[in-house]
């Protein structure tokens, strides 16, 4: 009997909780925000928090970001130097898979902070786009491409992707509404392992990411 009863306390000081970030800004860092602006961001996720200071996470998240037009350069032939530019249209989409460990707070509290850590998969894409058509010479590792030869710009255009390992840290706040629901603000940086390419003047260079989302949401 008294076994039962431990067993019924220790699950009586757990929860299991949904959250969701409906509304979440995905902003890149480094080299990838040279090429992708802030854009929108999603994350639904499984906690399991016991009373004592940690927990497990699972999360699933989604991040768009669309670029700046760009110019490369522009052959009416590959046998010419480059005469004009074309126009470059990108975006760039993030989905990935992370298990997570976390240290908060005590849940009775109405403010309740917290860290995680952790890792996972993750699935990087980048579309290109362009009216214009010819030859050209390009190499942008973060764009998934590198021609050092001449090719037809619609070889250049299209939908390239990877997936990678990667880590993120970061921390933020539960705010209690109720016995079963909290709202949440929190701030996590991504790192991701990415794809190696060598460039126009034959150096190595790697599609490592880097993000910083500011999400809010709901965990209930």
């Amino acid at each position: 009997m008294r076994r039962f009863g431990h067993l019924a306390t220790d699950l009586e000081a757990s929860r299991l909780l949904v959250g969701a970030a409906a509304r979440a800004l995905g902003t890149p860092n480094g080299p990838v925000a040279d090429r992708f602006n802030t854009g929108g961001a999603f994350t639904i996720g499984l906690t399991f928090e016991k009373t004592s200071p940690f927990g497990l996470q699972v999360e699933y998240g989604f991040s768009k970001m669309n670029g700046p037009e760009r110019r490369i350069p522009l052959m009416i032939n590959p046998l010419v130097t480059p005469t004009g530019t074309a126009l470059i249209q990108s975006n760039h989409r993030v989905h990935y898979v992370t298990a997570n460990g976390m240290l908060h707070g005590e849940g009775r509290h109405r403010f309740n902070p917290y860290g995680v850590a952790g890792g996972g998969i993750y699935h990087r894409s980048v579309n290109l786009t362009t009216p214009d058509v010819g030859f050209t010479t390009y190499c942008d590792p973060f764009w998934y491409i590198c021609y050092p030869e001449p090719v037809e710009v619609n070889r250049v255009i299209g939908d390239r992707s990877s997936w990678d390992p990667g880590v993120n840290a970061g921390g933020g706040v539960a705010i209690r509404l109720g016995r079963a629901a909290a709202f949440f603000i929190e701030a996590r940086w991504h790192f991701v392992w990415g794809p190696t390419f060598t460039d126009l003047n034959g150096d190595e260079q790697r599609a490592n990411g880097r993000y910083f989302p500011v999400e809010f949401g709901f965990k209930f």
